[in-house]
């Protein structure tokens, strides 16, 4: 601990703190956590009692009332629907979430997940092909889902078998949209900026949505459809993709945990068993426990494992996929520690990463699967926008992950000449190039991020709302602290800075592999700590700051205030 810089985020948030705490009569430490999430006056009472009813209307997507008609008259018509998945949690909750509705009302439903392998990334001409091979009657709509924002070939393609596609994505669009049915993703509309951080499955959903709106207004179905129980998809698909937690998100993720915590699902039941969760399941629980686990199949190989544990509803075959899902994930888990080291030895080995703002990484027939995974952890550790590249038969597939604000779907715009594909989010882009071309790659990617990351986006650090004082952490705050969840990317947990304390009290825990005691300050003002991998030596009992996260200790059924300490460094 102690090694990092501490970078204070609301040192110029006071006048939108005073107005915060003004008019909502709030504790300081929670204006000072809205006022750096952006959160103004006008969006405070939805932030913090986030309600379905303050859910958008569908319809305001262009073209998705021609999309819900023709869904309803395939399934007056007995045509069969053809959706069109990915192989990653987000593709696959979706592809679970819209075979589910349609299926309550009454339609013919194929599903098809691309082989990662096999068949490579989105809805392409082959893809297409494949599916329809396994379908006992000609199709006549498709609907893709987290996918075919660009995949302009498969829609033309489709078009000449006569085949509507509709197209419902959140990647960015490329120039040229395909020339489908309708394109449903909020990146394509500009008056749908406010939806532009939905994941594939919150997608999805609003496709649902407004496909049962339609139904009931035209009388013709969507009368028992419950939507609220289908965000149980939408909480999987939005948490594992790693999109902002804020806007309508927020709507989606806080109801989908609570149907989560139901465990309506025989599959659901299944997987938070296995992974050994928490039945008072968080954000973080999905984002370390089930997403890994419905990922892991698509990484290795063949995703319908995962889509066939969700769409289970005989609980003995949901064990039997959950056990299969827990294999796949070990396998993952043992591929992706080799690769991530020998990545790490090329790193260290053979470049200076005090003079580069990027990482680009190769290795000969890497696993494709978790290369992803590798980027992430490297992007991490190095605070480094990295791209991991495995080279096949003279061709190179790449994942890459970002750090701060670099947008690394634009970065990799500016080298496209060089790649044979790319696309993505800002944060996690795929892409693909010869081998002969990794070298030029590189210097043209670290060319274009240093012009867009500065020294400070480079340095080791943690950002943190701001400075508290102990006495600021009262009976009232901590009330309306459950209030700031669902936590995660975009809103991560408060993080604030306490100065001067001392401790009162330490104890080892897990074998002193953690701690936990009593801090005080000078005031006389006491709370308990925590803190893991820390060691109870490495806790002084001279004056400290500490960064920490205010959080209810709910230990043997009893709630006592305490602080998990982040960080800490003697005090000046």
């Amino acid at each position: 601990m102690g090694k990092k810089i501490w970078i204070c985020a609301g040192n110029t948030l006071e006048k939108r703190i005073s107005e915060l705490m003004a008019e909502f009569s709030l504790p300081r430490p929670i204006a000072l956590f809205l006022a750096n999430r952006d959160v103004d006056v006008e969006n405070v009472e939805l932030f913090m009692n986030p309600v379905l009813n303050k859910l958008s209307d569908p319809y305001r997507f262009p073209g998705i009332k021609d999309a819900v008609a023709r869904l309803w008259d395939a399934i007056c018509n007995d045509e069969p629907i053809l959706i069109h998945g990915d192989y990653d949690t987000d593709g696959i909750t979706a592809t679970a979430l819209l075979s589910n509705v349609l299926r309550q009302n009454g339609a013919r439903v194929f599903s098809f997940i691309p082989h990662r392998f096999d068949d490579g990334y989105g809805f392409t001409p082959e893809s297409l092909d494949k599916a329809l091979e396994h379908m006992d009657k000609k199709c006549g709509v498709l609907v893709t889902v987290d996918c075919g924002i660009t995949s302009i070939d498969a829609v033309e393609h489709a078009k000449k078998l006569g085949i509507d596609v509709v197209i419902t994505d959140h990647h960015e669009p490329i120039n040229e949209l395909p020339d489908a049915l309708a394109i449903i993703n909020p990146k394509v509309y500009s008056e749908l900026n406010d939806l532009d951080l939905l994941a594939g499955a919150g997608v999805a959903f609003k496709l649902s949505h407004a496909f049962i709106k339609w139904g009931r207004e035209q009388k013709i179905g969507g009368f028992n459809t419950k939507l609220q129980e289908v965000l149980d998809y939408v909480a999987l698909g939005t948490i594992a993709d790693i999109v902002p937690i804020l806007g309508e998100n927020r709507i989606l993720v806080k109801y989908g945990l609570e149907i989560l915590k139901k465990q309506l699902r025989p599959g659901v039941r299944a997987l938070i068993e296995s992974a050994r969760a928490s039945q008072k399941l968080k954000t973080s629980d999905i984002t370390f426990k089930l997403a890994p686990r419905l990922n892991a199949s698509g990484r290795l190989g063949d995703a319908y494992a995962s889509l066939a544990l969700l769409e289970s509803d005989n609980i003995v075959e949901a064990y039997q996929y959950a056990a299969k899902l827990d294999e796949y994930n070990h396998d993952r888990q043992e591929l992706e520690q080799e690769i991530y080291a020998q990545a790490k030895a090329i790193i260290e080995n053979e470049m200076n990463i005090k003079n580069i703002n990027s990482i680009v990484v190769a290795g000969e027939n890497w696993h494709q699967g978790v290369i992803g995974i590798v980027a992430s952890r490297l992007a991490r550790d190095y605070n480094r926008p990295a791209i991991v590249l495995t080279i096949i038969d003279g061709m190179a597939h790449g994942s890459g992950r970002s750090i701060g604000s670099l947008n690394l779907v634009d970065v990799l715009m500016k080298c496209s000449g060089l790649l044979q594909r790319h696309g993505g989010h800002p944060m996690a882009v795929g892409l693909g190039l010869k081998s002969d071309n990794i070298a030029e790659f590189t210097e043209k990617f670290e060319k274009y991020t240093k012009e867009s990351l500065s020294e400070h986006d480079l340095c080791n650090s943690t950002v943190y709302d701001g400075d508290v004082e102990l006495r600021e952490l009262d009976e009232q705050f901590f009330a309306i602290l459950e209030k700031l969840s669902p936590f995660g990317h975009s809103n991560n947990k408060p993080l604030f800075r306490f100065n001067n304390l001392e401790t009162v009290k330490c104890t080892p825990i897990a074998g002193n592999k953690h701690c936990r005691g009593i801090l005080r300050n000078h005031k006389n003002e006491q709370i308990e700590f925590i803190a893991f991998n820390c060691k109870r030596e490495d806790v002084s009992r001279y004056p400290m700051d500490i960064l920490a996260t205010p959080q209810i200790n709910e230990f043997y059924n009893e709630r006592r205030p305490q602080l998990q300490i982040i960080d800490m460094i003697p005090s000046c």
